[in-house]
């Protein structure tokens, strides 16, 4: 396609509101995810030691960031150069998606530990996240409104629903290997198919097992249903590609801030890695801005992993 800023409607620009205001919403929602857990980022930083899972967190979350960013200054402000923008922004959705999986990956294989099948399948499955995210920069091209200096999307290729179905897939895949894991773990006494449906629905179970489900997979589950919902807007024939593109926005900043939640609970000691044990719940203290629960849990009620320790720099 050979879009150029001469063969575009200026009066598209008053379409732009649509995407501007998502942005400006998605902007605004995902500072003051970062500002409120500006205490949790400085004790990942200061109070425990950071290894190679941390560095991985916070580059995900400036990459999640740095793509934000790209989706709404150029409603803002003038864009000289609308292809070298939107490389950076494919390059930031890029490797916003790498390392957010990564984060997944780092989850699943955790819980996994003594299984290469599992570590092998997931790797697999990472790799085909990077692959199909390199669609983005390779085949979404932008090009000025008129004569103005306002950039939208001119092309977005079919090929590009790559990027969201390979993640979908893979989320999903997390999403179903670590609550069949926790069920092994919270269905002790169930040794029915029928017994552990119960308890993933939070039936027959202790309130510990319970919560323990619930406040960990809710995160994945949303991861899924985001790029769900982005691949149901590529999909979707004749719309025009200014919005065939618009929510991977907030649907990228949504399964950044999931998969950080976990990365925290887990860092600071609310969950284990591997999904186990869970010792105490001192939220207000040990993970401010992300939940109000004190509660304290006997450790009796789940079976105990001997190499979770190993763990917990994931």
């Amino acid at each position: 396609m050979s879009n150029t800023g001469a063969e575009l409607d200026p009066a598209l620009t008053s379409e732009l509101k649509i995407p501007l205001c998502l942005y400006a919403a998605t902007l605004g929602g995902y500072l003051w995810d970062v500002a409120i857990n500006l205490e949790n980022d400085y004790q990942l930083l200061f109070k425990h030691r950071i290894r190679y899972p941390t560095v991985i967190y916070y580059m995900s979350r400036v990459f999640t960031l740095g793509y934000i960013l790209t989706g709404f200054v150029p409603g803002v402000t003038d864009i000289p150069n609308c292809s070298a923008h939107q490389l950076a922004s494919g390059i930031c959705i890029a490797l916003s998606q790498t390392f957010t999986s990564l984060l997944f990956f780092l989850r699943v294989t955790a819980i996994w530990h003594n299984n290469q099948y599992v570590f092998f399948f997931f790797t697999f499955l990472w790799f085909g996240v990077i692959a199909g995210t390199i669609t983005v920069p390779v085949g979404v091209r932008g090009a000025h409104i008129g004569t103005t200096q306002q950039c939208i999307n001119v092309l977005v290729p079919e090929y590009d629903q790559i990027a969201f179905i390979l993640p979908l897939i893979f989320d999903s895949c997390t999403f179903i290997a670590v609550t069949y894991r926790i069920l092994l773990y919270t269905s002790i006494n169930e040794e029915t198919a029928h017994g552990r449906l119960r308890a993933f629905f939070g039936r027959g179970v202790p309130i510990v097992s319970r919560n323990l489900l619930l406040g960990g997979q809710q995160y994945y589950l949303v991861a899924v249903c985001g790029n769900i919902v982005c691949l149901i807007f590529i999909l979707v024939p004749g719309l025009p590609p200014m919005y065939r593109g618009m929510c991977a926005v907030p649907a990228i900043a949504v399964i950044n801030a999931m998969a950080c939640i976990v990365f925290r609970k887990i860092k600071l000691g609310l969950i284990t890695s591997d999904g186990t044990v869970v010792t105490a719940f001192h939220a207000a203290s040990d993970l401010a801005g992300t939940t109000s629960l004190h509660r304290s849990t006997q450790p009796a009620s789940l079976p105990v992993n001997e190499h979770s320790h190993r763990f917990t720099d994931i």
